[in-house]
């Protein structure tokens, strides 16, 4: 669609141009489009060399080549012609743009709707046409998918005979060579068929297709027929699918019927054949639409008939046909049917059989006469079809009579819809025999049984009977019958008694018996018929009782169809009643009414009255006013209704405005009155009626939707909307404006659906108002825009819609014009510019330029436009940097342009170029490379350029430092420098050179330029090092030579000798270079003033008619002004002159030539020597030449000139820079320049003019200025007054008006404002602010004195603060009592006011935030008021911002008073009067307002200065006395941190002891309990870890039983003794030792009881393990239950089974395992308190890190009060920020902590434990409680005592009664076991293991941090005072709560929850048996050498076993016992201890 309207706007274009232009003419698309699939070219009836389709898949390929026949046209140069440049568009959206003959196009489309396509469009366009001359056709591709539409053309009843012929067709969408369609139905003729898609047929008549839908979809599709019959009747299916191509099958469903349908048989008896002759008639008669009679008669009587009927036949005699006429006829057959489909006419014939004879007559036709020739034929076969009016006939088997066997003649005669089969058998030629078989011919008809149709009867019992009758009406109504079948229908009524046990009445009725107009004894609303069709019957029954009365009606049709109908007859009485009385709502719960007062209403009432006499109804309607509807109205009061029709009726209307505002009563009452009896019936019903005010009508004119020009002024007028209230109040309108409808639904804005640029919302730009204007081309064209006018008054609200769509603007017209390098080829190593604006447009059009940069073959090049170019690539016009396409990649190139409006035009330029290369790069090299200033001459010789275009010319430049001095941003590469060499041969003459720069290693840079014939060049840089002359005494002379030589060549006049003028000035600059080596000392007795002067002479005999000669002049200035200190005023002066000279002749060679880099080039040379020359007038203020600095800035403006000839508008500014004045060049068009101020100003020189509209000077919107604004460091004007009070840097301006032609017109805006940096003029210091007295607000101030000549004084609050200051001025330096003379509010954003006096600083000229303006007029106020010629001013400033102590950095004054000068021009003096302060005037800039009445001046001949200067002087400022010691309050210090920090400490010492005896009593000993009652004969033993939960009140104090459950048996129950050891307490780890009898296997559960009534009798069980001692084998068991004690069943046991380890966990339970796991080991502080430490991180290490990180914590918020603040609050918000800071430094000392917990937990290994068994001590009070045998066991002692293998007490047994038991029982078990068994502190192993010097490291930071932040918070809180203090104090306590209870907390449940998400198992959970190994030794094991007291007494050394770590399925699949390598012997009088691996010593 985009494409299309693109189309038509090029086209209107055209059509515009007038007779000018040249026809339109399409030609032919260039390019061909085809889509190749899978399933090759598809096509549609549509498509033609323009248009293709294609299948839709989800990638669809597009190749594109060179359509046949285009016409390929030769460009110049034997090119080969460019390809078109194609912009594709898919569904009006843009995909991409391509330039290339051939290729593809992939695309990834979305499926389209069921008969939807995507179209794809191709719009090309061509270098050798362009628009709108002449245009290209588009293509269009359209990609669909396959539609195949199946539908049967005929018959169109779908009633099908067999072998009836059945057209089907189908129209698809697509076709394909490769398609065919196949046609397939089983039983069909033809059964399966295959037909390609290419043979498709004409469209077919729109008259046979079934729908008209399907026509018009088939209207457009391939169409095709085929003709299929069937043999056999039944369901058939015709399917039709496609072949080689996705899969598309349709069918069709046919049922097809037998042709005939038989309907009776008759055959006669045997008959006489001349005596008897047969005559028969017969007649088919419609009875209804639906029922067919058909009747046979013998017209002669024969009888003996026998007749057969179909099943769906009903005999019958019609009533209407009495029997025959006569006693000769008799009826044979009567009988009718039902038949639907189809209107049948009455039909009748006659059969006549005579002598052989068979006459047929049907209708009116010709009667049929057949010969049956008895004698002569054995059979015959006769078939007659009536076709236009012929017969034929057919005969068989003629052959000689034979009477042995009968002679049979078959006749088939068919008469429309009538098939009759005769068969005639003759016998003996005397006798024949007549059958008759009658059929209906079924095509488009439907036979059909009655009886298969239920019989239409429908009973009704009428109304109840009234008081004035006693009996009730039976009624039943049946379809009205033909009069034939009316005689049919029988009915029989029976009447019950009430009990059915007797008929009280009995009646037969007939159809005759029929009651006309039997409705009236029902509600006509109750029958569900049509009571015109239908016929009625009425019973009257008498009642004799209320009760219903049954009665059964029987209805029998034609004795051959019945139906009985159960109808009870109603006869209770019941008198007349009112049913309802209801007033009408829209919800029967409604109660009140709204309507509007300008509206008409209708009030209706729903009247229901029951009564069977006749009644008369008396309505009556009453309104009175109500206040509420809980409340009576006044019922005395009813409102006049005199104005409201219907009062007396039912429906009531109410006029509008008929009643006031507010709510009423409508009471409305029915009398009811029976006219018999005189009752009266009565009913009411109410209504409360709210009266509203009326909707607002809001109206746009013009309608709903209107078409607006692009260039016309239009109008959204709303002024037609209306209150129909016409109440009093104006109303409200309001605009909106969108793009897309769907915004309004939300009422949100979209930004991409804005309207207009300015609009910030939904709403319009203008929003209020009922007329909005428009201004034209306002809004973007060929777009819909939604105007909403929302209109309000009051709280009512109506809106209306109008859609303005816009029609296209006129087509864009682009002026191109090459402004720069417009050769035939691109010079690259020249600017590039080029103009693409756009003539028609306006800068409210606001168009947008792109450029783009193509290669040859179309591709777009990656081109860095921001540093190619100095204007990018989005405007009008394109400026490309010198050099930038030196190495071009392509050889031609195209420029293409984009133009876009906002409003929606575009158009766009391709611009080809090819680039001139620069000549091949060959080789330089100069000759010598070291030598001697003016002494050694030097040779340059270059070798292998080349190039297509000759000749080559050689240049060779002597780089000079102008370069490095003075800059020119604009040029790419300053090479100025004096030319050495300008000639073709490629070998420079011997030449000096001039002394190279000490600082560079005397280094001189050579650039040698070769060029071609089109000034293209390429450059080499040389070398050479030019070191300082032997001696200076051939100096002389060689300066006198230089200068002789150099006369000789400068005098040479023709252009052949431009290489000798050349060499002339490059002696000259010899010269000059060499008296600056010497100027230090005199030569010859002549003065350097007198030798420089004849330097400067001689550059005047040099000719300057190119730039070559000007370079060589300028260069030579450029040197000798170098030393401008050994000049006189004459050499100066001549040095102007010939400046002056060269710059006008610059100028004009500039305008012709338009080269602007070597232009430019040069002018950064002049403007060196300008700097130098100005450089010289300044050393000497008393000499100083008016004259000649006037010259100085007049070959200034110059220059600009030249520099303003290479610039394009919109290009960034040109930077000149030299050593102590800037000058910045831009060039703007009129619309462009900003004629507002930013609302924040940076730039510090800058200057802003302002040309407003309508201005008289007549400045069209794209007039061209050239702007210059000059910055100077120092005055240039010493001369003038002022000159020590500039303050500011001097700046100058020159703006002027540039013509088509170049010329510059002088131009002074209406209004410039000017940005001056100062340099000084500001008095300065810092303000000392502190708390008052009271401390409750911050306050400074100073003092100042004035005196009768004071002016306005300025001072500007500096302060990093964002708060508000009130400023108070006072007399004097008494402030006790003393009133302010005035007051000020200072906001940081916005101006300072006055708080009492606003008019007071009106007369200040600069107003802004934080500054203070004391007018001139408060001062003299206050001077007089004192009488003195001085008076003191006290300045006080107040903040509500509290600070806690004295600061001097805060906050900063500037006071300062400024004003402007302007000088026009060199000649006038500075002037104040021109140019004012401006309100952006602040300590660091100066603000100043030019406003000038002339704004146009003529260029004069003299070229006398147009440049402006401006400059700041400073008026006398005060001196300030800081006055904040007098104010500030005295801040005494505060112990509140130091107490706080003592009580942490002591807090700290009383938990360190308790940390260490803890820590030191977990060291100790561990314990695994053995059982006292273990025995030593058993052979089992188990160790057995029960896990207490670490929930509340978990442990118990109770007798805990266990039972071990295993393979081969069960143990008894164990009583887990363990005193006096505690166990089972809360989070306790409890291990016991086990025997059993036997050995168990495999435990697969265990039992575990209580048994005590005590206290703590419950007991949460976490979890257990099992370990078999033997086989090493474990079993986990995850338990998680409660026990307690059933007093009920105290031998109750709770069983546990084994968990399975590879059935993952519940995600619960290992949550709240691994969360208490964390909570304890990880929390730092619940860590400490925890019942078990687990890990080597110990309590006391935990303990002080907890106090470094709270410490740390109070240090870091205490810095946070520390720092200064920037906002403002109140004090009762204080605290609040104190919870905040708080949270803050939670979260910052949060890495500290962590960084303290990973140095302590992770770098050290566990100290070494002492594991123990432990027997206990048994009570045997206790013990029989256990019910086990009292035995006692002692403690063993934990110390080690190891005795010699070989010691003799070895074998006996221990004296102790308690070692009998140990050494011959268990032990002896285990005597080569090493159980192994790991203990809960041990790290494990996935956890990180540091290197041991981290813990020394952590105690450091501890300590350092401990240390450090004591010491600071001591500081910093002794300067606090008291309210911060405590500030303090609750932050730094809400940052310990938060890392108590919520960060640690949060951490661990984090980690937790990310380790449950994965299923987990039995081995991811701690266990001790996987945590520590120790083992159980025997004494016969135990080795010792003597008694071991301690662990140091022993000079072994131990050596740990290796640690096995099997996870739980390894442990059950697979146990490898171990054994120890080495044992340890204990002496036989100790107990046997269980050692841990580590302590295990080797025997030596």
């Amino acid at each position: 669609m985009a494409a299309l309207l693109l189309l038509l706007m090029q086209l209107l274009a055209c059509c515009r141009r007038g007779s000018v232009a040249s026809p339109v003419r399409l030609q032919p698309s260039p390019l061909r489009v085809s889509c190749l699939g899978p399933h090759g070219q598809v096509f549609q009836r549509q498509d033609n060399e323009h248009r293709v389709s294609c299948l839709w898949n989800s990638t669809v390929t597009l190749h594109y080549q060179p359509a046949p026949g285009a016409v390929l046209e030769v460009e110049e140069e034997g090119q080969p012609p460019s390809p078109p440049c194609c912009l594709w568009y898919l569904n009006a959206a843009f995909l991409r743009n391509i330039s290339r003959w051939s290729g593809r196009v992939v695309l990834q489309t979305e499926a389209p709707s069921p008969g939807a396509s995507s179209l794809v469009t191709v719009q090309c366009s061509s270098a050798s046409c362009a628009a709108p001359e002449c245009f290209h056709r588009n293509v269009s591709v359209e990609m669909a998918e396959q539609d195949v539409r199946l539908f049967v053309l005929w018959p169109q009843t779908r009633v099908i005979q067999a072998w009836q012929p059945v057209e089907l067709g189908w129209c698809a969408r697509l076709k394909s060579a490769a398609w065919q369609y196949r046609f397939s139905s089983r039983g069909g003729v033809p059964s399966s068929l295959l037909l390609p898609s290419s043979e498709h047929q004409d469209t077919t008549s729109p008259a046979v297709y079934p729908t008209v839908e399907l026509e018009q979809t088939c209207a457009t599709y391939y169409s095709y027929r085929l003709t299929v019959r069937y043999r056999h009747p039944g369901i058939h299916i015709a399917l039709v699918s496609i072949e080689q191509m996705p899969h598309i099958s349709l069918n069709l469903s046919l049922k097809v019927e037998p042709d005939l349908v038989h309907v009776l048989s008759v055959s006669s008896k045997l008959l006489s054949v001349p005596q008897q002759p047969l005559s028969l008639s017969w007649w088919l008669q419609p009875l209804t639409l639906s029922t067919l009679a058909y009747r046979l008669v013998d017209t002669q009587a024969i009888g003996g008939w026998l007749c057969s009927y179909s099943s769906f036949t009903l005999p019958s005699n019609f009533c209407a046909i009495s029997t025959p006429q006569s006693l000769d006829e008799m009826v044979v057959a009567s009988v009718y049917f039902h038949v639907e489909g189809k209107r049948f006419e009455e039909l009748m014939g006659e059969l006549h059989l005579l002598n052989g004879t068979l006459s047929l007559t049907a209708g009116k036709e010709t009667p049929i006469h057949v010969n049956l020739c008895p004698g002569k034929t054995n059979s015959s076969t006769y078939v007659f079809r009536y076709n236009q009016g012929t017969f034929y006939t057919s005969k068989d088997n003629n052959s000689t009579f034979s009477t042995d066997r009968p002679n049979t003649h078959t006749v088939f005669y068919q008469y429309k819809e009538l098939s009759y089969l005769l068969t005639i058998e003759f016998l003996a030629l005397q006798w024949y025999k007549f059958k008759m078989y009658l059929y209906m011919n079924q095509k488009r008809a439907l036979i059909r049984s009655l009886a298969e149709r239920d019989l239409d009867v429908h009973v009704f019992s009428s109304a109840h009977p009234s008081v004035l009758q006693n009996f009730s009406y039976l009624v039943w109504f049946i379809p009205t019958q033909h009069p034939m079948l009316q005689c049919e229908w029988t009915f029989y009524l029976q009447l019950f008694g009430t009990k059915k046990d007797h008929i009280v009445q009995s009646s037969t009725y007939t159809y005759n018996d029929h009651v006309k107009n039997a409705t009236r004894f029902v509600r006509r609303s109750a029958l569900p018929f049509d009571a015109e069709k239908y016929t009625g019957f009425v019973a009257k029954v008498n009642c004799t009782s209320s009760a219903p009365i049954p009665a059964l009606l029987s209805v029998r049709l034609n004795n051959r169809t019945a139906k009985t109908i159960e109808a009870p007859v109603v006869c209770a009485q019941k008198n007349c009643r009112i049913l309802r009385c209801w007033i009408q709502r829209p919800t029967p719960n409604s109660n009140i009414l709204y309507k509007k007062r300008a509206l008409e209403f209708f009030l209706f009432v729903r009247l229901d009255v029951e009564c069977d006499t006749g009644i008369s109804i008396k309505p009556q309607w009453q309104v009175y006013p109500a206040t509420d509807t809980k409340s009576d109205p006044d019922w005395s009061n009813p409102v006049d209704t005199s104005n409201m029709f219907g009062v007396r009726m039912i429906h009531l209307t109410v006029a509008a405005n008929s009643l006031d505002y507010g709510l009423y009563l409508f009471y409305f009452t029915a009398e009811v009155i029976l006219i018999r009896t005189s009752t009266v019936l009565k009913a009411h019903d109410m209504v409360y009626v709210q009266v509203e005010r009326a909707d607002l009508v809001a109206n746009i004119s013009g309608g709903s939707v209107r078409t607006v020009k692009f260039s016309d002024r239009w109008t959204l007028d709303g002024s037609g909307s209306s209150d129909p209230d016409a109440a009093e109040g104006p109303m409200i309108f309001t605009w909106y404006c969108t793009k897309d409808f769907a915004d309004y639904k939300t009422m949100r804005f979209k930004w991409k659906n804005r309207c207009h640029p300015l609009q910030k919302d939904l709403r319009w730009v203008r929003s209020s108002g009922p007329i909005q204007t428009i201004p034209p081309e306002y809004l973007p064209g060929s777009t819909l825009y939604y105007f909403r006018l929302v209109i309000k008054k009051g709280r009512r609200m109506a809106y209306a819609d109008q859609v303005i769509e816009i029609d296209p603007g006129p087509p864009l017209i682009l002026d191109i014009k090459c402004i720069e390098n417009c050769g035939a080829s691109l010079i690259p190593t020249e600017r590039f510019a080029i103009s693409g604006k756009c003539s028609n447009c306006k800068p409210s059009n606001k168009p947008l330029y792109y450029w783009s940069l193509f290669s040859d073959t179309s591709k777009e090049i990656d081109f860095d436009w921001a540093s190619k170019t100095s204007t990018g690539r989005s405007g009008a016009y394109l400026s490309i940097h010198a050099l930038t396409f030196m190495k071009p990649e392509y050889p031609t190139y195209v420029l293409h342009l984009s133009v876009t409006t906002w409003d929606g035009r575009s158009a766009s330029f391709r611009k080809p170029f090819a680039v001139n290369t620069p000549p091949k790069a060959g080789r330089c090299n100069i000759r010598p490379r070291y030598g001697f200033a003016f002494q050694t001459k030097f040779v340059v010789k270059c070798r292998g350029f080349s190039d297509s275009h000759l000749p080559l010319t050689y240049k060779v430049i002597v780089a000079s430092n102008v370069p490095q001095t003075t800059t020119v941003s604009s040029v790419v590469e300053n090479t100025f420098g004096t030319i050495l060499y300008f000639g073709s041969e490629p070998k420079t003459p011997p030449s000096f050179l001039p002394l190279g720069m000490p600082s560079r290693w005397y280094r001189v840079i050579l650039h040698v330029q070769v060029r071609d014939a089109f000034r293209a060049f390429t450059q080499v840089s040389l070398r050479a090092y030019v070191r300082k002359p032997h001696s200076t005494q051939s100096l002389v002379r060689r300066f006198h030579d230089l200068l002789d030589s150099a006369s000789h060549l400068s005098v040479s006049t023709s252009a052949q000798q431009l290489s000798d003028r050349l060499r002339g000035g490059y002696l000259i600059y010899l010269a000059a270079s060499l008296l600056n080596y010497v100027k230090t000392t005199p030569i010859v007795q002549l003065p350097q003033a007198h030798l420089r002067e004849t330097v400067v002479k001689a550059a005047l005999n040099i000719s300057v008619n190119s730039i070559m000669e000007i370079n060589q002049v300028v260069a030579v200035i450029s040197e000798i002004t170098e030393s401008i200190e050994k000049m006189n005023v004459r050499s100066q002066d001549l040095a102007i002159g010939k400046l002056t000279e060269v710059t006008g002749i610059l100028k004009r060679q500039r305008s012709q030539i338009n080269w602007s880099e070597g232009a430019e080039i040069q002018t950064s040379g002049i403007l060196r020597c300008l700097a130098n020359v100005l450089r010289a007038d300044l050393l000497h203020l008393k000499n100083v030449s008016a004259n000649g600095i006037q010259h100085v800035f007049s070959i200034m403006e110059g220059v600009t000139e030249i520099v303003f000839w290479g610039k394009v508008p919109q290009e960034i500014e040109t930077l000149i820079e030299t050593g102590h004045w800037n000058i910045t060049v831009k060039k703007n068009e009129a619309w462009n320049i900003t004629n507002c101020l930013p609302e924040i100003d940076t730039c510090h020189n800058c200057f802003y003019p302002i040309i407003r509209k309508g201005n008289v000077s007549g400045v069209a919107p794209d007039t061209v200025f050239s702007t210059a604004v000059f910055d100077f460091d120092e005055s240039p004007f010493p001369w003038l007054g002022y000159t020590s009070d500039i303050i500011s840097m001097v700046m100058g301006f020159k703006m002027a008006e540039t013509k088509t032609d170049g010329d510059l017109i002088p131009f002074m805006p209406e209004r410039s404002d000017i940005f001056l940096a100062r340099k000084g003029g500001v008095a300065t210091f810092n303000l000392l602010m502190g708390p008052d007295k009271t401390q409750t607000y911050t306050t400074g101030g100073f003092l100042f004195e004035i005196n009768e000549t004071a002016t306005s004084v300025y001072f500007q609050i500096k302060t990093k603060l964002k708060v508000t200051f009130k400023v108070l001025i006072f007399t004097g330096t008494n402030l006790s009592d003393a009133q302010p003379v005035a007051s000020f509010i200072a906001f940081h954003n916005r101006k300072t006011i006055a708080s009492e006096n606003e008019t007071i600083i009106d007369d200040c000229s600069v107003k802004g935030p934080y500054i203070v303006c004391l007018p001139k007029s408060l001062l003299e106020n206050i001077v007089q008021k004192s009488g003195a010629g001085a008076q003191n001013i006290t300045v006080i400033l107040e903040t509500h911002y509290i600070l806690r102590y004295p600061n001097q950095k805060m906050v900063s004054i500037y006071i300062f008073n400024d004003q402007c000068l302007f000088l026009n021009g060199i000649e006038s003096e500075w002037s104040q009067e021109t140019c004012v302060i401006g309100p952006l005037t602040n300590w660091e800039q100066v603000h100043c307002i030019c406003v000038s009445t002339r704004y146009r001046r003529s260029v004069s001949a003299l070229a006398a200065p147009s440049i402006s200067f401006l400059a700041a002087k400073v008026i006398v400022l005060p001196n300030t006395i800081d006055l904040g010691r007098n104010l500030i309050a005295d801040i005494p210090k505060n112990p509140l941190t130091l107490v706080t920090l003592l009580c942490i400490f002591i807090i700290f010492l009383l938990l360190c002891c308790w940390a260490i005896r803890k820590d030191r009593a977990e060291r100790q000993i561990k314990y695994i309990i053995v059982l006292p009652d273990n025995e030593a004969s058993d052979d089992g033993s188990f160790l057995v870890t029960l896990y207490t939960g670490s929930r509340c009140n978990a442990g118990t104090k109770a007798e805990v039983f266990l039972q071990l459950i295993g393979q081969y048996g069960r143990s008894k129950f164990r009583c887990l003794w363990h005193r006096p050891s505690p166990a089972f307490q809360r989070g306790n780890i409890d291990c016991f030792l086990i025997t059993t009898k036997k050995k168990l296997g495999d435990i697969s559960s265990f039992k575990i009881r209580l048994n005590n009534e005590g206290k703590s009798s419950t007991w949460f069980l976490s979890r257990a393990e099992v370990e078999d001692m033997s086989t090493r084998k474990v079993w986990f068991f995850l338990c998680r239950k409660w026990l307690s004690l059933d007093k009920n069943h105290p031998s109750r046991a709770l069983k546990f089974s084994v968990t399975d380890p590879q059935t993952p966990l519940p995600k619960a339970d290992y949550f709240l395992i691994h969360f208490n796991r964390r909570l304890t080991e990880y929390h730092l502080w619940i860590s400490i308190f925890a019942p078990v430490n687990a890990g080597a991180f110990t309590r006391f290490q935990r303990l002080c890190t907890f106090l470094a990180v709270l410490l740390f914590t109070m240090l870091v918020n205490i810095m946070f009060f520390n720092a200064e603040k920037d906002d403002e609050a109140p004090i009762y918000l204080r605290y609040v920020r104190s919870i905040a800071v708080g949270i803050e430094c939670a979260l910052l000392t949060l890495p500290v902590e962590m960084l303290i917990i990973v140095l302590f937990k992770y770098s050290q290994k566990d100290p070494p434990p002492v594991v123990t068994k432990m027997y206990p001590k048994v009570d045997s009070r206790y013990w029989n409680n256990c019910i086990i045998s009292e035995k006692d066991a002692n403690v063993i002692d934990t110390q080690e005592e190891t005795t010699p293998e070989s010691s003799p007490e070895m074998g006996n047994k221990s004296q102790k009664p308690g070692s009998n038991i140990l050494e011959g029982s268990i032990l002896s078990k285990v005597r080569r076991l090493s159980t192994t068994i790991r203990r809960l502190r041990k790290i494990p192993e996935s956890e990180p293991l540091l290197c041991w010097w981290c813990v020394p490291v952590a105690w450091v930071l501890v300590l350092t941090i401990t240390v450090l932040s004591s010491f600071f918070i001591v500081l910093y809180g002794l300067s606090y005072g008291y309210q911060t203090s405590r500030e303090w104090l609750i932050a730094s306590g809400t940052s310990f709560l938060q890392n108590v209870f919520f960060n640690s907390i949060l951490k661990t449940l984090i980690f937790t929850a990310i380790s449950t998400i994965r299923p987990r198992y039995c081995e991811d959970i701690r266990w001790v048996t996987r945590e520590k190994h120790v083992e159980f030794n025997s004494p016969e094991e135990t080795q010792s050498t003597g008694p071991r007291k301690n662990s140091e007494d022993t000079g072994q050394a131990t050596q740990e076993n290796p640690v096995e770590t099997n996870s739980a399925e390894e442990t059950q699949s697979t146990v490898h016992p171990r054994y120890s390598e080495d044992t340890t012997m204990e002496t036989q009088e100790k107990p046997v201890e269980i050692n841990t691996a580590e302590e295990t010593e080797k025997d030596t």
